[in-house]
């Protein structure tokens, strides 16, 4: 029975917290397992999947499948579950288990039964300390007292004249959560150790590497800059030839490594309901429509609409703000009186009908508001001018959505015309909020400038709401008849069968007017068109192999193998366009070298480019609209506050930066603090050299996912 058994544990932290564990130490996978379920094999027996010559049997596959949906549902019983995705979870999880286990035993890593009653009993972390007393504090004696005599659980449901069939079966619960969890603790502690063990000689990093991680993350500058980007360099400026291409590719091909890998063909027919299914769904419409005419009054109505809400499977949605309603919905409900009944309603969900069953003004009002963000910047009573300026102009009745497209310096809202959409209090900064609550609606009023720790803003209040709704829906939409999914796969198998004769998908499709569409490249673990199952047939096959399947969200689907590749280096067809686009940007910036030496030694006075002011910059390639640019912010840390650096050749651009001012990391407090800074270092490092570790482990395996073949 293993550690558990030894104190006989059965935690109660499990019936709430099984979910956290389980989910975070098994996690869940896909994969179809029909053929394997006609096998003459017990499930005990039947293989889905082998790790290196050791097994993944069928029985423990499916039971922790099930145990991971059952632990769905008790954290959320109305959502709806993807098996496929929690079977490919689970089937990753298993292998990955299974991989780790094959790994301790070369390394000689075990985790011990006393590790594990460490954990679950004697010093048990937060996460599991699950029993409040009532002042809300961890009771640690009856904790123990339950997790190491689970029978003491049933004795106290027998006490509370619980019927003695439910305490056998929490009794039993509690002890197979326990024996779960210990589960679970040991995988997560062998994972532990073996990171620890694989990352031991690479978790110490250098004093040097620490220091320069510390001053990277804790300087700050203020600065201007000036940013010739290789977008404004004119295409026909430079070319590059199939010569220069190929010789890039001879010198870096190394670097091209190719997995096994295959890409497929194919052409889609959507599960969709033929004309016959929608005007079915439409006579049942019609049904309902003069059912509810024919009735004279709201209250018939009304009761009515509740026997039909059984018979169409309606759905009541609980009090819900009119700005989460969507909008036509909203129209529709706000025009109604409480018992109403409205319909049909066509919308691309289906013909809905609708009854309001409840209106009340929320506790909590949602306002929408629009904004104009200015910065500080380097000067901030220059950015106040500039504030006050615009918000002159929006005062004056300019269009506020142009304005903050122009002007505003917040990238998402600016997009959308510094719109916020709704929010309700507690979503912004108080400086922000107390403006926007306060102010009136429709008036046309704008806001400012009111300064936060962004900058200043310019504030338009749009609309403001109170109103919650509770209202009940019937929704019909035509159902695909089983005769309409026959005559789509018959049609589908027919073009099947003509390629497997010899007929060329392309010219089939053409006759047919199907459009045929082409996956890129992908690997064993890539669910092509999202399925695990297509994969799997696409790397059994052959190319020019061809299959009829349906297919998850997408219909039934006619697909062939249209390559497949081997280990090895990636062909010069296959990176020429990336070798292209890289030797293009390389030539791009030389051709851009003499402007930005210009730029550089008129910085300031040239007004034919664009000076952007930014703060708070760190050394980590983040410059406003440029990301990935080392050089350039390091460049920043090596020039004197009040310098420019003079023409920095980026990436993708050239950076012409003046620093206003720097404060550079406090040296002092990295000594000061340089044992917890060297054991973040070391933590991030060994992770790291674990997770590289294991996945070449992985790459290296024979892994074979049997869940979609015959097993004899």
């Amino acid at each position: 029975m293993g550690a558990i058994s030894k104190i006989r544990q059965v935690s109660p932290y499990f019936l709430g917290s099984v979910a956290v564990l389980f989910v975070a130490f098994m996690v869940i996978q896909d994969s179809s397992c029909d053929t394997i379920k006609n096998s003459r094999k017990s499930p005990e027996n039947v293989e889905i999947a082998t790790v290196n010559g050791d097994r993944i049997t069928l029985a423990d596959y499916e039971r922790r499948v099930r145990d991971v949906v059952e632990s769905q549902r008790q954290q959320n019983p109305t959502q709806e579950i993807d098996d496929e995705t929690v079977r490919q979870q689970v089937y990753d999880e298993m292998v990955n288990e299974l991989l780790r286990k094959q790994q301790a035993a070369k390394l000689g890593v075990v985790v011990t039964p006393q590790q594990i009653i460490d954990v679950m009993v004697i010093n048990p972390p937060e996460q599991l300390q699950f029993f409040k007393d009532s002042t809300g504090q961890f009771d640690k004696r009856l904790y123990q007292e339950l997790v190491t005599n689970p029978d003491r659980m049933g004795e106290m449901l027998a006490a509370q004249k619980v019927p003695q069939e439910d305490v056998d079966r929490q009794v039993a619960q509690w002890k197979k959560t326990l024996f779960d969890i210990e589960d679970g603790l040991r995988s997560q502690m062998m994972q532990q150790t073996l990171a620890s063990a694989v990352g031991a000689a690479a978790s110490v990093p250098s004093y040097a590497a620490a220091e320069v991680q510390y001053k990277n993350d804790n300087g700050t500058a203020d600065l201007q800059f000036v940013a010739l980007s290789i977008d404004g360099a004119p295409d026909n400026a430079v070319k590059v030839s199939d010569e220069e291409m190929k010789a890039y590719y001879e010198k870096n091909k190394e670097f091209y490594l190719q997995k096994k890998s295959r890409a497929i063909k194919y052409v889609v027919f959507p599960q969709l309901p033929s004309l016959k299914d929608t005007l079915t769904a439409a006579k049942r419409s019609q049904r309902l429509a003069e059912s509810f005419a024919a009735l004279a009054t709201p209250t018939q109505r009304d009761s009515a609409f509740t026997i039909e809400m059984s018979t169409y499977n309606g759905v009541t949605t609980s009090f819900t703000p009119l700005s989460q309603i969507e909008p036509m919905t909203a129209t529709v409900l706000s025009s109604m009186n409480i018992g109403d009944v409205f319909g049909p309603l066509n919308t691309a969900a289906g013909i809905i009908y609708f009854r309001l069953d409840g209106r009340q003004e929320g506790i909590t009002p949602v306002v929408r508001a629009s904004h104009v963000l200015l910065q500080f910047g380097s000067n901030k009573d220059s950015a106040k001018a500039e504030a006050n300026k615009i918000y002159a102009r929006a005062k004056k009745g300019e269009d506020f959505a142009v304005l903050a497209s122009t002007y505003s310096q917040d990238p998402g809202s600016a997009k959308q015309g510094g719109d916020l959409n709704f929010f309700a209090k507690g979503r912004m900064v108080p400086e922000f909020e107390n403006a926007v609550f306060a102010a009136g609606v429709g008036t046309g009023d704008v806001l400012g400038p009111v300064e936060t720790q962004f900058g200043y803003h310019i504030i338009k209040v749009t609309d403001r709401q109170t109103t919650e709704l509770k209202f009940s829906q019937i929704v019909l939409k035509p159902v695909i008849s089983a005769a309409t999914k026959q005559q789509t796969m018959a049609r589908a198998q027919k073009i099947a069968d003509d390629i497997a004769n010899g007929s060329v998908l392309d010219s089939v499709a053409k006759t047919y007017k199907i459009p045929v569409q082409e996956s890129p490249l992908f690997t064993s673990d890539s669910p092509v068109l999202s399925s695990r199952e297509l994969t799997s047939w696409a790397f059994e096959s052959d190319k020019g192999d061809v299959v009829r399947k349906d297919v998850k969200y997408y219909g039934t689907v006619v697909a062939q193998v249209s390559d497949a590749r081997d280990v090895g280096i990636k062909p010069f067809d296959d990176m020429k366009d990336k070798i292209k686009s890289i030797l293009l940007q390389r030539k791009k910036l030389d051709y851009l070298k003499t402007r930005a030496e210009q730029v550089a030694a008129n910085f300031g006075t040239d007004s034919s480019v664009t000076i952007v002011n930014q703060s708070g910059v760190k050394n980590n390639g983040s410059l406003t609209g440029f990301g990935g640019e080392y050089l350039a912010t390091a460049k920043v840390f090596s020039t004197q506050p009040g310098s420019t650096t003079g023409a920095v050749r980026g990436e993708r651009a050239w950076f012409i930066i003046k620093v206003l001012n720097r404060v550079d990391a406090d040296m002092k407090q990295f000594i000061a603090d340089r044992k917890a800074v060297m054991q973040s270092q070391s933590n991030k490092v060994r992770n790291q050299a674990f997770s590289a570790w294991f996945q070449k482990i992985k790459d290296n395996s024979e892994i074979e996912d049997l869940r979609n073949k015959r097993n004899d």
